[in-house]
């Protein structure tokens, strides 16, 4: 069963059996999301080479998706356990080194909506976790989304679209890139909508590859950091993170 919520100005639907993510989103009478929806990336976020994962000299197999490396975690597609309005928790354990409960709230705002993801096993063990939108490319008016954003390094991609350990200047896209910055990006449908993306995480990929969607997702570290030390963050894994999306008033 899906759950609503409502504030008059925006509308969000959730799927408690899909990961708890949001199936549906409507601010000003626009919806936003894709089919896709927008779900929760825990405990990692992104890829996994190989699906292999090394914690204190033992290595775990994790799931392999069809490129043949682990991807978005073991919450995105598995049931959620509603515990009060807007709010779900999942356990979650084997295949990954340590057993323990995600959160996942939302909350609306006068102008959209705030998410806040959280992942609690009870260690400091190496984690990431983050929330993938899938925006549609254009609304039912206006033209095709523009994304602005001003990323002050982007993560390098070898041969096997998995990053290097390096970073780089921003190149141009089309992307499916992960970029660190402090800022907001902002996307705008002309003559329909614009909204502001925010979020706690210092890591966003941007995947605008697709016809008919766009993804900016915030992320707490990149894909595969595990494996890359120059990518890990300095001091403990981020075990939260939240993420919001509210309109701007002005649209071009």
């Amino acid at each position: 069963m899906t759950d609503v919520l409502d504030n008059g100005r925006v509308q969000a639907a959730i799927d408690p059996s899909r990961g708890a993510r949001l199936t549906s989103l409507i601010i000003d009478g626009h919806e936003l999301l894709a089919d896709e929806g927008s779900f929760p990336m825990v405990p990692w976020a992104g890829r996994i080479r190989d699906g292999l994962l090394t914690v204190d000299g033992v290595t775990h197999q994790l799931p392999l998706a069809k490129d043949g490396n682990a991807i978005h975690g073991l919450g995105r597609d598995v049931a959620w356990e509603r515990t009060g309005d807007g709010a779900y928790q999942c356990e979650i354990g084997a295949p990954w080194p340590t057993s323990g409960l995600a959160s996942l709230t939302y909350e609306l705002l006068p102008g959209g909506i705030r998410t806040t993801l959280s992942w609690d096993d009870g260690t400091d063990l190496p984690c990431s976790i983050g929330l993938h939108p899938w925006f549609r490319r254009r609304l039912d008016v206006g033209g095709d989304v523009a994304l602005t954003f001003d990323p002050d390094a982007m993560v390098e991609r070898g041969d096997d679209a998995l990053p290097t350990g390096q970073l780089i200047n921003p190149t141009p896209g089309p992307w499916d890139d992960c970029f660190h910055f402090d800022g907001a990006p902002v996307l705008t449908w002309p003559n329909a909508l614009s909204v502001s993306l925010s979020s706690s995480a210092p890591w966003w990929v941007v995947y605008d590859i697709p016809v008919h969607t766009v993804c900016v997702e915030p992320q707490t570290a990149p894909a595969d950091a595990f494996g890359h030390p120059e990518l890990e963050p300095h001091g403990p894994w981020p075990r939260s993170t939240w993420f919001e999306i509210s309109a701007v008033d002005a649209v071009l």
